[in-house]
């Protein structure tokens, strides 16, 4: 079973850190990550809407059990529930399983009957689960109730919807960071209070612009660049907006000369 978990390439994506949620609509949830750190809590339940930071929050989590000696690993639902159910059978050898993306389960009762099972032997070891979902456990279309309790009996938050500037400026802040990136405060200043609400396309929106300015000093920044990197910022939050609304047919910008950034950078919320 090693072996087939490895071949799945289930790592912990590392640019993720409990700092990045440092912003007040974060502290009760970081609260209870610390409450698990310690042992009083063995399970956590977010929920909320896509893009709010769920995904990157349990990659965070897992990477801080991960720096004290612990074993972890952040399993993705939307990427595993077409193959072999039996990715889960003793998974329970971990010391912290985060599973991302729940609501998908309800493509499949085998999916459903194998996550219930992997509750009930996380019980009789010391193993700690984290589940993420768009919705609340009791709002899950699943066919095994049974299932349903076993959910319901974590201590569930719903994450911030982003409308918090305080909430989104850490967060940039923090990746900005560690990432070694810098920016005019004009287009950060602009990106925070312009941009997307939700934290997932705020950061997508950063990874657009970042190309502009990789291979430029700071110092050598023109007004020109720092309004081109306004008016896209402008024309993604347009995008993302659109996309919020269900909006899907848009036009291809092919005359834009930004190129979206490197993939491999790009974080998933």
């Amino acid at each position: 079973m090693a072996d087939t978990q490895l071949s799945l390439n289930l790592e912990i994506k590392h640019d993720a850190s409990l700092s990045d949620f440092a912003g007040p609509g974060w502290m009760a949830i970081i609260d209870a990550v610390r409450q698990m750190h310690v042992g009083l809590m063995r399970q956590l339940y977010l929920f909320g809407s896509p893009a709010t930071g769920k995904s990157h929050l349990l990659s965070a989590i897992c990477e801080s059990f991960i720096e004290m000696d612990r074993s972890a690993i952040c399993l993705s639902l939307n990427e595993l529930v077409y193959t072999d159910v039996n990715v889960l059978s003793s998974l329970e050898t971990f010391d912290v399983i985060a599973i991302d993306n729940l609501e998908v389960l309800q493509l499949s009762t085998q999916w459903q009957e194998a996550l219930f099972h992997l509750i009930n032997r996380s019980r009789e070891g010391e193993c700690q689960l984290l589940f993420a979902a768009k919705q609340p456990a009791s709002e899950l279309p699943f066919a095994l109730p049974d299932l349903l309790t076993r959910l319901a009996q974590a201590p569930a938050f719903k994450v911030p919807d982003g409308t918090d500037i305080r909430d989104r400026q850490t967060m940039l802040e923090s990746i900005l960071k560690r990432r070694g990136w810098q920016f005019d405060e004009r287009i950060i200043s602009h990106l925070l209070t312009e941009g997307p609400h939700r934290i997932g396309a705020m950061m997508d929106v950063l990874n657009y612009i970042q190309p502009m300015f990789s291979n430029l000093s700071r110092v050598n920044i023109s007004k020109t660049v720092i309004s081109e990197a306004i008016k896209t910022i402008d024309e993604q939050t347009l995008i993302a907006e659109l996309l919020d609304l269900g909006v899907t047919d848009l036009p291809d910008d092919k005359d834009s000369p930004i190129p979206p950034a490197d993939p491999n950078m790009s974080l998933n919320f």
